[in-house]
């Protein structure tokens, strides 16, 4: 039925096959070792009117040490097996389409064939295949090496030592990685440029992961503008805290922020006493402001059946003397030991709210960066 030139993909053994020695110009073929015949084609499928073929042919070009492979699909006719099938009408709905169509060879029939040669051909040693047209891991691989060339050494590291040990990385999770570097680099950006209080607003909402690790808090207010109550019978006087914020758990409990800018002085300019500052006007307003916050949330605003409602039931949160928290001024700007000491013990003597310099956020950032 065969020819001793024909391969029959399915029946005949693929490690019988090496590549002939005997170039004729710079093209090479197939060769049966046990057969000792050089292989004409390789048959895909045998049907009963017709047969579907494939020729290989190798190339190699000058100065290459490698071989390329050229297919030539063909469909033949049984009665006349030198012939290939090209007259055979194209039937198709749409006729435009197909108008500059002058032969057409499906594999439909002899897909799992097919495969089987591309498999051989792809993984011939002295063949030189694209892993592009036939392999999605190397794109994968090659994605994961350009992200892993952009975390430092010391994260890439981390996630290669945690992978290793069974730890699961998704893609969605080196992304973050990426994200948060590229936030870092914003963040120091942002104190460098001396940004306004609506800026840091909006950066930390949108990155609640600076402020979730070791504080524990989520931002919930997106546009950092919460109402907190204390409005009088005319509509005046309500207090409006820059974000309300909730601990992490099974029961949450709120919190309220107070931003200022990374450039608000936190000591005075004199010295009260040797050793001892004056605590800057801004600072201490803003801690009496959100200490009002706190207590008007406490007692009005969280305790309205709305919020009540959105908080307790949808969200599981509760407001219990609530703690505030107040992101204000940088400790770099503190450049006499004296002025340090001072702004230390001044916020360690507080019970609430908490104080927090912008460099020490920045620092947890970049924490959380590198040791992701």
């Amino acid at each position: 039925m065969f020819h001793a030139t024909d391969f029959v993909v399915g029946m005949d053994n693929f490690e019988n096959l090496i590549v002939h020695p005997k170039p004729h110009s710079n093209y090479y073929w197939l060769y049966h070792k046990v057969r000792k015949k050089k292989i004409q084609f390789f048959v895909l499928d045998n049907r009963k009117n017709v047969i579907y073929t494939c020729q290989v042919t190798l190339i190699k070009k000058e100065g290459h040490t490698k071989f390329t492979p050229r297919l030539h699909f063909t469909i033949r006719d049984r009665e006349k097996p030198g012939k290939p099938i090209v007259e055979k009408a194209i039937k198709a709905k749409d006729e435009k389409r197909l108008r500059n169509l002058k032969a057409s060879v499906n594999l439909g029939e002899c897909h799992e064939n097919y495969w089987k040669l591309i498999s051989f051909l792809k993984h011939m040693a002295d063949l030189d295949v694209p892993d592009e047209s036939f392999s999605l891991m190397k794109k994968s691989r090659e994605e994961l090496e350009r992200a892993f060339s952009q975390l430092d050494p010391g994260v890439a590291k981390s996630l290669v030592k945690g992978v290793a040990q069974g730890i699961s990385l998704t893609e969605q999770d080196l992304n973050e990685i990426l994200h948060r570097k590229q936030k870092l680099q914003e963040f120091e950006k942002a104190l460098e440029d001396n940004r306004v209080e609506a800026y840091w607003r909006q950066f930390f909402y949108e990155n609640k992961w600076i402020f979730g690790y070791g504080l524990n808090y989520v931002i919930l207010d997106s546009s950092g503008q919460a109402y907190a109550g204390g409005k009088r019978y005319d509509g005046t006087g309500g207090q409006n805290p820059d974000n309300i914020a909730v601990t992490r758990g099974n029961v949450k409990f709120t919190v309220v922020i107070e931003i200022k800018t990374a450039v608000t002085p936190l000591v005075g300019d004199r010295e009260v006493r040797n050793g001892a500052w004056s605590l800057s006007q801004e600072l201490t307003d803003a801690i009496a402001q959100i200490q009002a916050n706190t207590d008007t949330w406490n007692t009005e605003g969280a305790r309205t059946k709305g919020n009540q409602r959105e908080l307790e039931s949808k969200q599981g949160v509760y407001t219990i003397t609530p703690k505030g928290i107040v992101v204000i001024g940088c400790l770099r700007s503190l450049e006499h030991p004296d002025k340090i000491e001072t702004f230390q013990r001044f916020r360690r003597s507080l019970s609430n709210p908490e104080i927090i310099t912008y460099d020490e956020l920045y620092d947890r950032a970049k924490y959380i960066v590198e040791h992701a």
